[in-house]
């Protein structure tokens, strides 16, 4: 039977520009394989190749998808061999983890040399380009964070917060059953990015396996995610496992925390990863219902839909932009795509697959 499948992010283009948490999701692995050079979609399309032979295999694979096209892979992560492949055009020219061995694998070698320095070079002159509109897409989000900020207040300040630390007092009496005394395990990731296309989350993937989800309701500014925080501090006192997903346009805050040995998820189910209870062990937290003076909704009713109306716009001229990234990028990939030899990149994946399965005493083919 193959294994489970996650799928979620490591980066970020976010209000506080492109953040990244590799360090922690890589943090604890035996091995990782850097795949480093510049190739265009190269590296993309041998983690493609590690995908499809690894599939099958009974390792929960943890696929790290592309913050600007999520449709391309930039990690895999192998969950019980404990090993890690990376793009280092994603992680750290200079990648240390402490405990963990580093394999440097060239990519470069998959270049044919007569077109690679074509590629090169048009990927030389782009790079002022691409690096202006990175820029001008960043300005744009924490423009419309300012102003996410300006519908936060008026719910902020019409919120109980004493109600609101009982909610999550509560949450952690109910829920946070301590599993031994241990160092809890904390990763952090992104559940969902601001890529070309628009909003994008993996929500119902990570969230797919465990028996107990609940669905956190409200408007901004009801106290979700500093709900979240309180929780999983507790839940670190108290030794439990924890996976942190942050949000994918404000990284200071928080989206989801997921507790694997409580079968436990608790997530802001609101728009842009807005879903809803689908079965037995759903259940729907409504901080606005809850914690937000009665009325306010009404009381703001011709504030609200003016700033909800700013913040759409602004953001979608921050994804516009992105898309704009993605035009020249794509340019640049294609020049690279174009001098790759097939047969080299497989070479490259055979000589991770080969790598892993002494690592592991197992076998798979491409």
């Amino acid at each position: 039977m193959a294994g489970m499948e996650k799928h979620y992010f490591g980066r970020g283009n976010t209000a506080a520009g492109l953040y990244t948490l590799y360090d922690s999701i890589l943090g604890g692995l035996d091995t990782v394989f850097v795949i480093n050079g510049q190739t265009g979609p190269g590296t993309s399309r041998i983690l493609g190749e590690l995908a499809d032979a690894w599939k099958n295999t009974d390792w929960t694979k943890h696929y790290i998808h592309e913050p600007l096209d999520h449709e391309r892979l930039e990690g895999i992560i192998l969950e019980e061999a404990r090993i890690g492949i990376i793009d280092g055009n994603a992680w750290s020219p200079d990648p240390v983890l402490e405990g963990t061995e580093i394999r440097i694998i060239d990519a470069a070698q998959t270049l044919r040399k007569e077109l690679q320095e074509e590629a090169e070079a048009l990927a030389a002159a782009r790079e002022p380009e691409i690096a202006a509109l990175y820029a001008k897409a960043y300005d744009s989000f924490l423009n419309t964070l300012r102003i996410h900020d300006d519908w936060e207040k008026i719910y902020i300040d019409h919120l109980d917060r004493e109600k609101a630390n009982s909610i999550a007092a509560d949450f952690a009496l109910n829920y946070l059953r301590p599993i031994s005394a241990k160092k809890a395990d904390i990763t952090r990731r992104f559940l969902g990015a601001a890529t070309w296309r628009g909003a994008v989350d993996y929500v119902p993937n990570l969230t797919e396996s465990v028996r107990t989800r609940i669905f956190v309701k409200g408007r901004p500014g009801s106290g979700k995610s500093t709900m979240f925080k309180k929780i999983a501090k507790e839940a670190e006192i108290r030794g439990i496992n924890t996976e942190i997903y942050h949000c994918g346009f404000d990284p200071a805050s928080l989206d989801m925390l997921v507790f694997p040995e409580l079968s436990l998820a608790i997530f802001d189910s609101t728009a842009p990863h807005e879903h809803f209870p689908s079965r037995e062990g759903d259940s729907i937290l409504d901080m606005y219902e809850l914690a937000i003076e009665k009325g306010t909704d009404e009381a703001y009713a011709e504030q609200i839909p003016v700033v909800s109306s700013r913040y759409k716009s602004s953001m979608k001229n921050s994804i516009s932009i992105l898309a704009e990234v993605k035009k020249f990028r794509d340019e640049v990939w294609d020049a690279y795509g174009a001098a790759i030899d097939s047969k080299s990149l497989r070479g490259v994946a055979d000589q991770i697959i080969h790598q892993v399965e002494i690592l592991t005493n197992t076998s798979a083919t491409l």
